[in-house]
Formats: structure tokens, C-alpha cells, sequence
């Protein structure tokens, strides 16, 4: 990977941004950057778009070697962002399991 496509996915990290993750099959996943190791990103995200009825909080690694692609502004983020707040909002009366971005 370029060492400065690094530098800013750490930059991303470090403001908690939301990207849009693409794959080279085609499919994404849209969250929050959580995590960049030397091989890896780490990601949560709050549902996934395919499954709308099936939405939960999933933290995912992924390696370097399987993204095409990040995006890092879109208008669904907006929307990501919405069901990460109400997905908060529904655990807000059971701290036991607060994603650690959130403590």
C-alpha cells in the first residue's frame, strides 16, 4: 500500500470518519474507521445495507489486500450515522455493551 494512502486512513481513523469500504467483488460496507494496523482495517458499522430488517453493531477487520476502494464522503453516511445514533439510543439502558468508540 502507498505510505501516504496509509497516512491519511490513520488520519481517517483518528477523526472516527465514516468511509464507504469497496471490495473487488463489488460489494461495500459503510462504518466507522476504528483501527489501522500494518496489514489491516478496522471498522464498525451499525447494519448493512442488504439486510435492513437485520441491523446490528459488527466491528470488521479486513485486509489491506481486499479493498478497491474507500470512500470517504457520500450522502448515506448521513443515514449510517442515524442508525448508529438509534442503535445507541436502544442500548442506552444496558451499558454492558457499548461499542468502545462509545465509552
Amino acid at each position: 500500500m502507498v505510505m501516504n494512502l496509509k497516512l491519511r486512513m490513520e488520519k481517517l481513523a483518528d477523526n472516527k470518519s465514516w468511509v464507504r469500504v469497496h471490495f473487488m467483488d463489488n460489494s461495500v460496507i459503510i462504518g466507522r474507521i476504528f483501527r489501522i494496523g500494518h496489514d489491516y482495517l478496522e471498522i464498525e458499522s451499525y447494519g448493512n445495507e442488504d439486510n435492513p430488517n437485520d441491523r446490528d453493531y459488527e466491528k470488521h477487520i479486513i485486509p489491506l489486500s481486499m479493498i478497491k476502494l474507500l470512500t470517504t464522503e457520500s450522502s448515506s453516511f448521513s443515514e449510517a450515522e442515524r442508525r448508529r445514533l438509534s442503535y445507541i439510543s436502544q442500548i442506552e439502558h444496558n451499558n454492558d455493551f457499548l461499542p468502545d468508540m462509545e465509552k
